[in-house]
């Protein structure tokens, strides 16, 4: 049986490697940020191969981000916060020693930056959220016409 904390990084490889696929990407991006930051800080350390596992999976991940987001999101913000993860998944590997050796602010400067991102991969996602229903209630609309016209989108348009 597994450890919560293999667990949590198995989670977070997980959806890394979906956002890199292209399979809801901003969705899978903050989940993965979610699990990380909600970890990263605990008692309970991930491996040195967990580590190097999570930051591959979070390149390839970033790869998936400037491919599959929108392209109004800058690909300079991808790549700082993928950073930002990428410090996290490493303070969560690191002895905590080391961690208590860091400038005070260090973490805290560092979860504000990753929840930012974090944020917007939750704030596209939502909006993904919405233009996919909005598409479920034109196609509605549509077939709602096709039934009482009784015939097919060319029929449509001529019968209008």
């Amino acid at each position: 049986m597994s450890t919560d904390v293999e667990h949590y990084a198995w989670h977070a490889k997980h959806l890394l490697e979906q956002a890199a696929r292209g399979d809801y990407t901003a969705w899978s991006l903050s989940g993965a940020m979610e699990v990380v930051a909600n970890h990263y800080r605990s008692n309970s350390r991930i491996s040195e191969g967990q580590r190097d596992d999570l930051l591959s999976a979070a390149v390839r991940a970033q790869l998936g981000a400037i491919t599959h987001l929108p392209c109004s999101y800058s690909r300079d913000q991808i790549a700082a916060g993928m950073q930002f993860l990428a410090y996290q998944i490493a303070v969560w590997a690191e002895p905590r020693e080391m961690t208590a050796r860091r400038r005070q602010h260090f973490l805290v400067d560092l979860d504000a930056w990753a929840r930012m991102f974090r944020n917007d991969m939750h704030n596209i996602s939502l909006v993904e959220q919405i233009e996919e229903r909005a598409a479920q209630r034109r196609e509605a609309e549509i077939e709602a016409l096709r039934a009482n016209v009784g015939g097919e989108p060319s029929q449509l348009i001529l019968t209008i």
